[in-house]
């Protein structure tokens, strides 16, 4: 051999026979160190865990939120399918508007407001039924610009009135009614 090949056999191999396999592996005292990446990976598949159950969380709300929504959308279609459906406004001092379709036949209506900013300090709208000699019964809470479709209605009913009423509504009413609204134009009362 010549003097290249001894130089280089001189120095191969260069690491300790542990990494090429062919001696033990060096014991480093008697503590066992965890590899730093252990406890990254760790948080990290918990942070993953975290995020995934809101996830699923949130697509439960969402396909929640939908069914009611096309609840919402059959209901508001089967009044205005109703044969005997009609329709009425009114309008308050202020230029707020409220709308009207119903069906006595069906003993249902599909109610809208209009022109009116949030209540204050988490006071909700609340929709009434007002009949004659009878206290007057919740219908439900208007959710901002959405319709509000009230069921199980008397025939005997006069007006539909709206207040504003603490958050969650009240079981009777607080205030005097922003607006009301007769309902002898679309079949009841008479």
């Amino acid at each position: 051999p010549g003097p290249q090949e001894q130089r280089s056999a001189g120095r191969a191999p260069q690491l300790p026979p542990h990494v090429w396999g062919t001696g033990p592996v060096p014991q480093t005292g008697g503590r066992h160190r965890m590899p730093l990446f252990v406890p990254f990976a760790t948080a990290t598949a918990a942070a993953a865990l975290v995020v995934a159950a809101l996830f699923a969380v949130q697509a439960n709300r969402t396909q929640d939120q939908l069914a009611a929504e096309r609840d919402r959308a059959r209901e508001i279609a089967h009044v205005l399918a109703a044969p005997d459906a009609r329709a009425s406004s009114g309008r308050d001092a202020r230029g707020g508007t409220i709308g009207v379709i119903a069906s006595a036949s069906e003993r249902s209506a599909v109610v809208t407001l209009g022109g009116y900013d949030n209540p204050p300090n988490g006071r909700v709208r609340q929709l009434w039924l007002m009949r004659p000699g009878a206290q007057p019964r919740s219908l439900g809470l208007f959710e901002s610009d959405a319709p509000l479709v009230a069921s199980d209605l008397d025939i005997s009913a006069t007006s539909l009135a709206v207040t504003v009423e603490p958050g969650g509504g009240s079981p009777q009413p607080t205030t005097q009614p922003v607006v009301q609204l007769a309902l002898k134009g679309v079949g009841f009362g008479e």
